[in-house]
């Protein structure tokens, strides 16, 4: 015996728990400050999900990801201070990843954004596609990385991700490391406004005691735990 199936039947056999975590994808296949959206899932079909907006903000309105066995590997660094990598895969079905690929110049430099957070809290409504129980679009974790390469083949697209430091052409401030304080006495990085305070004690040696007595040790910019090469007695 045939039955119809309905919508409401649809959601309910494609339902995850609702405890369940979602992994989604939104890549910007247009240049920076260019917006052109591609939203991917790691889900069995297709699923409405909070749409995002040329900022990387996620706007209280529903679109839909597609839905993939994407996987990522696990984010790659050490401790010699090599730049963190993370590989996200997505199946290349009928090519159509690969031809975003070729026109958009390999994707190299565009923002690929990671959001994590519970089926439950996605976009609710009556079609299968919205899973979502009690939408909350703050709820979802955000993560945004940049394509640095890609590599495909038939079966797969993989991206290598890499996060993106803005310090080009900018002269970051030195520090050195000793025993005394480095802060100039009473200025923000000391922290030390009271006028009350500063008539007791006008001046400062930049020992960790002075900052003791002072009552502003965990502003002390000194490293006391620097051994000392030899004790000198006067």
């Amino acid at each position: 015996m045939t039955q119809d199936i309905t919508a409401t039947f649809l959601k309910e056999a494609v339902k995850r728990d609702g405890i369940s975590i979602a992994d989604m994808y939104v890549l910007n296949a247009s240049i920076s400050p260019g917006w052109d959206p591609i939203y991917f899932i790691s889900y069995n079909q297709n699923i409405m999900g909070w749409e995002m907006n040329a900022t990387g903000d996620l706007v209280n309105s529903a679109t839909l990801y597609t839905g993939l066995p994407i996987t990522r590997d696990a984010i790659k660094g050490g401790t010699s201070g090599e730049v963190p990598e993370l590989t996200i895969s997505v199946p290349n079905v009928d090519r159509t990843i690969e031809s975003y690929i070729q026109n958009y110049d390999n994707l190299r430099g565009r923002d690929f954004y990671i959001l994590t957070g519970f089926t439950k809290h996605l976009p609710s409504g009556a079609s299968a596609g919205h899973i979502g129980s009690v939408p909350d679009r703050f709820a979802m974790m955000k993560e945004k990385l940049f394509i640095d390469s890609t590599t495909s083949n038939a079966e797969v697209v993989s991206f290598s991700c890499k996060p993106k430091f803005l310090i080009k052409n900018k002269v970051l401030p030195g520090r050195t490391f000793s025993r005394e304080c480095q802060w100039v006495y009473a200025s923000a990085e000391c922290g030390i406004t009271n006028a009350t305070l500063l008539a007791s004690y006008p001046s400062c040696n930049k020992s960790l005691d002075n900052c003791i007595i002072r009552k502003n040790k965990s502003r002390f910019g000194g490293f006391p735990g620097i051994p000392n090469k030899a004790i000198i007695v006067i």
